[in-house]
């Protein structure tokens, strides 16, 4: 009995010791290199965003959120009698409203209602002076999002079947997180959407090497530390930044039974393949991924203009509320002016507006 009671004495103290080792371990990881992490994870990207001149400027509308700013938007009615359904556009960012014009527009001819906004300090909405943006979803886009559909309840003309989201890059990751709260949505589309942990935790395993020179301590690095690290640095970064950063990964695993159509670039060097399959994999169905050979991030459209509208239509036309009544048209006339064979630009391309400085004040 004695031998038996000196035997367990050993292996609590060695689980002890084991402890100590792993929280001595976890306190030196987060410290030298949480703020590593951190930094990286405030980088602003450099990166043009997508700016179009409308021909159609539709309805302006201003609405509030619950945190007291006044955001801009425009409802553009369909051009078909017969309504379909209605679709709210949440940009990417550093653009504006207008850039729904070659992803949307078309879709009015065929009975489709179009509201798109312009974010908290995007376009022609208030600023937040506490707020500074990033390419990262916050509490702040989900904010503005909820408001947007809110105001639109409150419309006499309002769809009694709900909304569906369209969504591009961080857009489309705020598209996801309301999607899977509001049940009046009954379909997500995104393009170039992504995980706020997933791909940090991405960033890490690809630039662990750079950071940790010795490749024995990289070796003990087990894959949850990785996670571990950051969550903490992003605990940290709210804190530093002001606000929220949703689960964007749970977002995609409640928006079931609401369809989702995952757009991605396969040449995407921002958020990559892996992200994208791994974001969409935790998600059940109804769902469809189109990943997008030769595209980079946010350039699927550009490159695969006709089929990009044909999937899309196709997918609304299974889900939405009520059936269209005449096939996809070819891009409407406003929507081909965004196309041209300019210098140094492929056919398929946007033709951007020319703009000396962004529009996202901070």
């Amino acid at each position: 009995m004695v031998g038996l009671s000196l035997y367990f004495d050993l292996v609590a103290a060695t689980a002890l010791v084991a402890l100590a080792f792993l929280v001595i371990f976890l306190i030196y990881a987060v410290f030298t290199y949480g703020p590593v992490i951190g930094r990286i994870f405030e980088l602003r990207p450099v990166f043009l965003p997508l700016r179009v001149s409308p021909e159609d400027l539709g309805e302006a509308v201003t609405f509030t959120t619950d945190d007291g700013l006044e955001l801009s938007g425009s409802f553009l009615g369909r051009r078909n009698p017969q309504r379909v359904g209605l679709l709210v556009f949440c940009h990417e960012y550093l653009s504006d409203r207008w850039s729904y014009l070659p992803y949307l527009d078309h879709l009015r001819d065929l009975g489709y209602d179009v509201f798109t906004f312009d974010f908290r300090n995007h376009g022609s909405s208030a600023s937040d002076p506490d707020y500074a943006p990033l390419q990262w979803a916050t509490d702040y886009e989900v904010r503005d999002l909820r408001a947007a559909l809110a105001c639109l309840r409150d419309r006499p003309d309002h769809d009694q079947a709900g909304f569906g989201l369209i969504g591009v890059s961080r857009g489309g990751s705020t598209a996801l997180v309301v999607g899977s709260e509001e049940p009046d949505v009954w379909g997500v589309v995104t393009d170039g959407a992504f995980p706020t942990l997933g791909t940090i935790t991405a960033y890490m395993y690809r630039w662990a090497e750079i950071f940790v020179r010795s490749r024995r301590l990289l070796a003990l690095f087990p894959g949850w530390l990785y996670s571990f690290l950051g969550w903490v640095s992003l605990l940290a970064s709210q804190r530093r930044l002001k606000c929220r950063f949703p689960d964007i990964e749970t977002a995609a695993r409640r928006l079931s039974p609401r369809p989702w159509l995952l757009i991605h670039g396969e040449r995407d060097a921002y958020i990559s393949p892996e992200i994208a399959r791994s974001l969409f994999d935790r998600a059940r169905e109804p769902k469809e991924m189109w990943l997008v050979p030769a595209a980079k991030h946010n350039r699927c459209r550009e490159c695969e203009p006709e089929a990009y509208t044909a999937r899309i239509t196709e997918f609304l036309a299974q889900h939405a509320p009520r059936r269209p009544v005449t096939a996809a048209p070819s891009l409407t006339h406003a929507a081909m002016s965004l196309y041209s064979a300019e210098p140094g630009r492929p056919v398929g391309s946007p033709r951007l507006v020319p703009s000396a400085t962004a529009s996202v004040t901070s």
